[in-house]
């Protein structure tokens, strides 16, 4: 019965470690990934800071520097736990081995002492010559061959139980030696958390001496985003209202006609072809390309404010990418060109997926034409240059139908 619960315990020991193992890699996995980035914004933030007319972009990359340092704190103290719990775990199970030899010695001691006390008796050969019988005589022999493995067996547990307590000594020496090394980190990240917090408040404070200014440049922004929305809006509308006429109602996704469907004006009829390209792009949601080589989200989806320098709040239907000066952009999946229009001073390419759309703004030149098909990672043009600023900046957004998703959740990670 004892035997069985060592074995259940160390059973479950040995699930949790691989429950823990296969957490840890994601973990790891996570926190490099996290470092890459925070690497990478240093670059662009150094790069932003030679320039004095980008304060805005400054406070929009420590603010995303701060959040992954948040995150890296984060994943370092549910590393550090986890290693905690296996401590924990490492150090119940090197208990039940321990009480578990000394058992094991102690029988062997009482068998020792046995085998001596009766040394007499287990003098081999005279004891089985001395039956009364052949059949009293096999019994002897098979007692003292059972009693000799059984002696045996017990001095093999006994070496095999001192090796696992010596294996679980030694992991439990390792996790508490990166559990050291965890904290040392833990506290050297919380550092440079408290230095950018302490460098945004620096530029915080130099902007607040050109609030106005700033303010105005917001307003800029706000208005020129709204232009792009209602122009992106008016080109994937025409999309679908002439896709519709081009096909018969009956050939609408799920069966719907405009008769019967009051939202047939938003739902975009396709054929098999489209139908199978859409169910394709939808498939690889989490796994597109990057639309640039390299870069980093400096603006995410959803609402994005600077409440530091103003009240104003911008409304992003999509993501904005920082990325080399003119940088290269590509098509994120297999597609048609729906629109190459001219933006707010800038191009804008639309790329058609089934019924989903992919959007390209700020490009400065396009290298594809309306109705051309076009293939994953495939060039379609570069971005806008202004000579005073180091950097271009994307605008991508990704819509189904007349609904705008989420970029971030679309792309790799």
């Amino acid at each position: 019965m004892k035997i069985k619960i060592y074995l259940l315990v160390i059973l479950l020991g040995w699930q949790c470690a691989t429950a823990f193992g296969q957490s840890k890699a994601a973990l790891t996995s996570e926190k490099k990934k996290l470092e890459q980035e925070i690497a990478a914004q240093k670059k662009l933030l150094a790069a932003t800071q030679k320039s004095k007319n980008h304060s805005l972009r400054e406070i929009q990359l420590i603010n995303n520097q701060i959040k992954n340092q948040e995150k890296l704190i984060s994943t370092i103290n549910t590393e550090i736990d986890g290693l905690n719990e296996q401590i924990s775990n490492k150090e119940q199970e090197l208990g039940q081995l321990k009480n578990k030899l000394e058992l094991l010695k102690e029988g062997y001691k009482n068998a020792v002492y046995a085998a001596y006390k009766y040394r007499n008796v287990t003098n081999k050969m005279g004891f089985i010559l001395s039956a009364e019988s052949i059949a009293q005589a096999i019994t002897r022999a098979n007692y003292l061959a059972e009693y000799s493995r059984a002696m045996k067996n017990q001095l093999d547990i006994i070496i095999q139980t001192q090796n696992q307590i010596q294996q679980q000594t030694d992991e439990l020496i390792q996790h508490k030696n990166e559990k050291s090394q965890l904290a040392q980190n833990k506290i050297s990240e919380k550092e440079n958390l408290s230095r950018q917090e302490r460098e945004k408040e620096r530029i915080v404070a130099d902007l607040k001496k050109q609030e106005s200014k700033i303010n105005q440049q917001i307003k800029q922004k706000v208005a020129r985003q709204k232009v792009v929305e209602a122009a992106i809006k008016k080109i994937i509308d025409a999309e679908i209202a002439k896709a519709n006429a081009a096909k018969p109602a009956s050939s609408g996704t799920g069966g719907k006609t405009a008769a019967t469907d009051k939202t047939a004006a938003t739902v975009l009829r396709m054929t098999p072809q489209e139908t199978a390209l859409a169910k394709d792009f939808e498939s690889n949601r989490g796994k597109l390309p990057w639309p640039v080589e390299k870069g980093n989200i400096i603006s995410r989806y959803g609402n994005d404010s600077h409440p530091e320098v103003s009240s104003v709040t911008i409304t992003n239907n999509g993501i904005n990418i920082l990325t080399e000066k003119g940088a290269a952009v590509r098509a994120v999946f297999n597609g048609v060109v729906t629109a190459v229009a001219d933006i707010s001073g800038t191009k804008a390419v639309i790329l058609k997926h089934g019924n989903y759309f992919t959007v390209y703004t700020n490009l400065a030149s396009v290298s594809v034409r309306q109705g051309q098909s076009v293939s994953t990672k495939q060039i379609i043009g570069r971005l806008y240059q202004n000579a005073n600023d180091p950097h271009s900046e994307l605008h991508f957004e990704i819509w189904k139908e007349k609904v705008h998703q989420n970029p971030s959740l679309w792309i790799l990670k």
